[in-house]
């Protein structure tokens, strides 16, 4: 037994031997990426570096090179550098407006095929330039904590759905699902970097963009709520209510193959936090959850309008689809889109009051 042991540990020794090991002084690690459409057709790269120095806060520089693949971007960088860049600590890919309405695929097929890239590298587009945005003002935490930080808990807190890039190569290569991703932009007045909605996505480039106000609707279809809130206006009336800790799950259900129909329950639970009346009755509570109801059908279904006209499908429904009739051909799915038809039915619940009634 104790020779086993032994033999064990050198094993793991020699092993460990073999990694090969970086010194993150001897590197300059890419946290932040980005990629631009330039006017001759090239592809601009954008690496930003963070600089590390002891005692101080994290400084970045940006290294900018140009390319006709993507592939080489990174290549011609290491020129432009005194020490070897690495891309292992990659966080957050932006890829510029111009780019992402030409398309996406051969950027992406790049970092994927990296392995030492991680599934969970954030990706996004940006309102014109990526570089512009890489070059915007971040306070000492540096472009990929901030940028990161600013997906992760508006997906966390608010309204935007989970992306990443394990997520968008599922939907990229799926037949039965298409991608989206969040927009960033600077902001011109303060130059700060904000949330901007999300653009649609068909098999490989920007078709269309959802707001940030009907991003809660788009949220209800593709993902779940467990933090939301949202101000409903009741009808007939000058009052309104925050619903806030929402938490929701949607299900859908094949009613039939021909015609192709489909039926979407959507759940939502939360508590009032304000309301601009005198007195929260039960009947007020009715009130506001009928009305919340209603909104959440007329939205979700005319954003679903909205797909069928583009014929995409980020929902999933495809997906549903396939797994609940048998003879569905995923194929046909893109043809088949605009003839789909959409029950929506939306249930809300209002758990207590975060207010004094």
């Amino acid at each position: 037994m104790k020779n086993m042991l032994l033999a064990l540990a050198f094993a793991v020794f020699t092993l460990t031997g073999c990694v090969e090991k970086e010194v993150i002084d001897d590197v300059n690690l890419v946290v932040a990426a980005g990629f631009d459409l330039t006017e001759n057709e090239q592809i601009r790269g954008s690496a930003n570096v963070n600089t590390y120095m002891k005692d101080q806060p994290v400084t970045d520089y940006v290294i900018v090179s140009e390319s006709e693949l993507s592939r080489e971007v990174i290549s011609d960088m290491q020129k432009q550098s005194p020490d070897p860049l690495v891309i292992g600590k990659l966080q957050i890919a932006l890829f510029g407006e111009k780019l992402a309405k030409q398309g996406l695929t051969e950027v992406v097929d790049t970092l994927q095929r990296d392995a030492s890239i991680g599934e969970r590298l954030l990706l996004a587009v940006t309102r014109g330039e990526a570089k512009s945005v890489l070059e915007a003002e971040f306070s000492t935490v540096g472009a990929a904590q901030y940028l990161s930080n600013l997906i992760v808990q508006n997906k966390e807190n608010r309204d935007l759905p989970r992306t990443n890039l394990h997520l968008f190569l599922y939907q990229h290569y799926s037949q039965g699902q298409d991608p989206f991703l969040p927009i960033l932009k600077k902001n011109d007045q303060t130059g700060s970097v904000e949330i901007d909605g999300i653009v649609l996505m068909d098999d490989e480039k920007v078709v269309g963009e959802i707001s940030n106000e009907k991003l809660i609707f788009f949220k209800l279809l593709t993902d779940q709520y467990t933090k939301g809130s949202y101000t409903v206006k009741i009808p007939d009336s000058e009052n309104s209510a925050v619903v806030k800790s929402l938490s929701s799950d949607r299900e859908l259900k094949a009613v039939s193959s021909n015609p192709l129909k489909v039926k979407i329950d959507i759940r939502l639970t939360g508590y009032i936090n304000e309301y601009t009346g005198k007195k929260i009755t039960p009947k007020v509570k009715t009130e506001i959850a009928k009305a919340f109801e209603d909104e959440v059908k007329k939205e979700t279904l005319a954003l679903i309008n909205r797909c069928k006209e583009l014929k995409i499908d980020p929902i999933g429904i495809g997906d549903d689809l396939r797994s609940q009739i048998r003879t569905f051909k995923i194929e046909e799915w893109r043809d088949k889109i605009p003839e789909l038809e959409v029950d929506i039915n939306a249930e809300v619940t209002i758990s207590e009051s975060g207010v004094i009634d």
